[in-house]
């Protein structure tokens, strides 16, 4: 079974500055990383009870798992999610050296 996937707006807003940031830096580190990020996105699409709860889940009243992916380099991201039903949203995407996740950072999800 596949889930369907919604990228809520701040974790597009991660995406985009992650994105940004390596974009700055390394045209091909950028893409490399996008397709990391979407090998990702597919795992979790197809199966999001795999992967393990975020170290954040205890501060929330839903249900936050996370899927790690890396880059090239071994630089490690986390996609946080959340499932509802058949639908999987992400919330938010975290990159090296990012604070623990709060309550105002996946708010009103």
């Amino acid at each position: 079974m596949s889930y369907r996937l919604v990228i809520v707006e701040p974790a597009e807003i991660d995406v985009d500055e992650i994105y940004g940031y390596i974009l700055a830096r390394s045209q091909q580190g950028a893409y490399s990383w996008y397709r990391e990020f979407q090998t990702c996105l597919e795992r979790v699409s197809l199966q999001p009870l795999a992967c393990s709860l975020a170290p954040e889940n205890g501060e929330f009243e839903i249900e936050v798992r996370q899927a790690l992916f890396r880059t090239k380099h071994g630089a490690p991201y986390r996609c946080v999610f959340t499932v509802l039903g058949t639908e999987v949203r992400i919330l938010r995407v975290r990159g090296p050296g990012r604070a623990p996740l709060k309550r105002s950072d996946i708010a009103a999800q």
